[in-house]
């Protein structure tokens, strides 16, 4: 078990604890919980593209964001024509996102590429497979979002949650067949899908999901992040990557709270739940890109 795991395990344990004596947590405790969480790992994670896309790519700072903000207007528009459809890429994006950053430092004898997909498959699936219920009837709470339904049909999911669990559990026994993995390293995989599971079945799905993208996912990125880095610059320490992380952090918090305002008197047309996902989901798509360049350089180096 790594310590990834291990934070991820304590955490859960304790919020069971919080469950068990209270028999619940109040949907704002946890909106505001998360929100933390979010404030403080979650946007960070994403908040040093620029520097880590520019350390290893010939290409000017506003060219860089000039491309990065036109790659989200363009989300944007596509989420405003096609809904569904885009609602279907990120779930896609996030998937094999979640599933590269998970498995990046392994060298799988199958394609590389299909694993991680499989594995956010499972991820993705199993959370809302658990939580169907609950996330049709918010999608069903708000006009905009009720065509979401759609989407995260039970059967539809039913089939990739068996499915995609047991093709990437098949996957990776055949890498430690093939010696790509080792014995200790896929009990480890195959103990942290159950936790996961486990997770994703006794937790509200705002709860499940921090848990998952703070513990296992934006810390673990921050830590991948700071590694490279201090390989480039030997003086660098977690004071100075936390300044580099501050400027971009608090410019998306900002903006943040100027939507929310505009949303709240009026002059913004649209519920909370489908700004969440829009907004997760236009931020993810170049974040995406720019860390599959950054597994490539770091896998190269």
């Amino acid at each position: 078990m790594n310590k990834f795991t291990f934070t991820y395990l304590i955490f859960v344990y304790a919020l069971f604890s919080i469950f068990t004596l209270n028999g619940d947590i109040g949907m704002g405790s946890q909106v505001i919980g998360s929100l933390v969480l979010i404030f403080i790992f979650g946007i960070p994670h994403g908040a040093i593209d620029n520097i880590i896309y520019l350390s290893s790519n010939k290409i000017t700072r506003l060219r860089f964001y000039l491309i990065y903000l036109v790659t989200i207007i363009v989300y944007c528009i596509f989420w405003w024509l096609v809904p569904i459809i885009s609602l279907v890429i990120f779930l896609l994006l996030s998937s094999y996102h979640f599933g590269e950053s998970q498995l990046v430092d392994y060298y799988f004898a199958f394609k590389k590429r299909i694993i991680y997909l499989f594995w956010g498959f499972a991820l993705l699936s199993t959370l809302i497979f658990y939580n169907n219920n609950e996330l049709l009837s918010l999608s069903n709470q708000f006009i905009d979002t009720q065509v979401f339904s759609q989407v995260f049909n039970i059967l539809i999911f039913k089939y990739i949650f068996y499915s995609s669990n047991a093709i990437i559990i098949s996957m990776l026994i055949f890498e430690n067949y093939k010696l790509s993995i080792s014995n200790q390293q896929l009990m480890n995989e195959i103990f942290l899908l159950i936790l996961i599971h486990i997770t994703f079945y006794l937790f509200p799905i705002i709860i499940s999901f921090t848990l998952y993208f703070i513990f296992l996912h934006s810390i673990k990125v921050l830590k991948q992040e700071f590694d490279y880095l201090k390989s480039l610059q030997s003086d660098l320490n977690l004071f100075k990557f936390i300044k580099l992380l501050y400027p971009h952090t608090l410019l998306s918090i900002i903006f943040l709270a100027i939507f929310l305002l505009l949303m709240n008197f009026g002059y913004i047309n649209i519920s909370v739940f489908l700004f969440s996902i829009i907004g997760i989901s236009v931020i993810t798509l170049p974040h995406a890109i720019i860390m599959t360049n950054f597994y490539n350089e770091i896998n190269v180096k």
